[in-house]
């Protein structure tokens, strides 16, 4: 079950353009390492960290007060668990719709 936090973070990297389009950009670097099985579950959370802070300070920015911090808002594990998320919607994204990229291209 994940955080208040961490599904905020995750909404709102998925809601917002600029956010969602690094994540797809994330997404198909990671296909690329899996269709070459040199894919790493352990790694794969690791990916999101630099788009994961920057969403968070985005945030606080867009609805927090001048003396929030983005960092105690949004903990680390908070965004370990944001990570692992964009991972589970990575597989899902993998399974169905890259798979179907791949089979129109072909």
């Amino acid at each position: 079950m994940l955080s208040h936090e961490a599904r905020e973070l995750v909404l709102w990297v998925e809601n917002t353009e600029r956010f969602w389009r690094q994540m797809m950009a994330i997404f198909h670097l990671l296909a690329k390492k899996r269709d070459k099985e040199i894919y790493d579950p352990r790694k794969a959370p690791k990916a999101f960290v630099g788009l994961l802070e920057a969403a968070a300070k985005d945030y606080i920015r867009e609805f927090g007060s001048p003396r929030d911090q983005w960092f105690k808002l949004f903990t680390p594990i908070d965004r370990r668990e944001a990570a692992q998320e964009l991972v589970e919607t990575f597989d899902g994204w993998y399974a169905v719709d890259y798979q179907t990229e791949k089979k129109k291209k072909e």
